[in-house]
């Protein structure tokens, strides 16, 4: 579909399949099409919408990055879905795309119909990581490529397994390509001055998914299973994958997305236990 103007701001929004919404939002520094094997699964079934935030993917650059927050970017993806004609969804975000659906709940939870976050946590971030995040925008103002850049998030997200997977880190380096500085400097900003959701978690009622990667560096099984505990909804574990579990194994993340959205908003909850593994913390920044 033609790129939807939002007070200004031309915005990329993938529109596929007719039924209840899904809404996907994308990690960083990727693009909506990260959610490329969830649309196909579950197209037939439902209404699939994803949106390149603005300066990823098709998405052109924000006129001025300095001024994005995460409250903001919920508002413009309110008036995505009021373009489309979508009163609620099941919103789904993958690590930063996950602090944006907690924006959404905090902000708009009338829009959030169900929510399944992924590789996320409800912190805010702590000094260093917010320093860090300075740190690159720094180097973006100074003229930094957001390619430059690129290789080593993106590698940083990764399990050692799909790493030796050359078509995979192939695939996940052209999510990343279509970033530029400018959506870089945004998201990051968006990022270091998100608030803590950990309270909007607890007092939350509606039913929730949270799903994590066995090997996850970034975001480690113990924010999941925080996160599962404040919204006392299901945790899925995937095995031997990291921070991208949807694309590292789709198959088992789709399995565990259509059993959320087949289930019934009453049935008992499911949890599936998380195994123990080493956590480690994470190199550099990443959504």
């Amino acid at each position: 579909m033609p790129l939807l103007d939002v007070h200004g701001q031309p915005v990329n929004v993938i529109d596929r399949g007719d039924g209840d919404a899904v809404l996907f939002l994308h990690a960083f520094p990727l693009q909506g099409a990260m959610w490329d094997y969830q649309i196909e699964a579950l197209e037939g079934t439902h209404r699939c919408i994803a949106v390149d935030m603005p300066g990823f993917g098709q998405s052109p650059a924000p006129a001025d990055p300095d001024a994005t927050s995460m409250e903001a970017w919920a508002g413009l993806v309110v008036e995505v879905l009021d373009q489309l004609g979508v009163a609620e969804a099941t919103v789904v975000g993958a690590s930063m795309g996950g602090y944006l659906a907690m924006a959404l709940l905090r902000h708009h939870p009338e829009r959030v119909q169900r929510l399944v976050l992924a590789s996320s946590r409800a912190r805010s971030d702590d000094p260093t990581v917010a320093q860090r995040r300075s740190a690159q925008q720094e180097q973006l103002r100074g003229g930094a490529e957001a390619s430059s850049l690129a290789k080593e998030t993106v590698e940083g997200l990764l399990s050692s397994g799909s790493m030796a997977r050359p078509e995979l880190v192939d695939y996940v380096h052209a999510l990343a390509d279509g970033a530029v500085a400018e959506g870089w400097i945004a998201a990051l900003e968006a990022m270091k001055d998100r608030p803590d959701s950990m309270l909007l978690l607890r007092q939350a009622t509606l039913q929730a998914l949270v799903v994590v990667g066995e090997l996850d560096r970034v975001t480690p099984i113990a924010e999941a299973m925080s996160l599962r505990s404040l919204l006392k909804g299901e945790l899925v574990v995937i095995p031997d994958v990291g921070h991208l579990p949807n694309i590292e194994d789709p198959i088992a993340f789709n399995d565990a997305l259509l059993a959320f959205l087949g289930a019934s908003p009453t049935a008992p909850e499911a949890e599936q236990a998380a195994p123990e593994a080493e956590q480690a913390e994470p190199a550099a920044p990443t959504g």
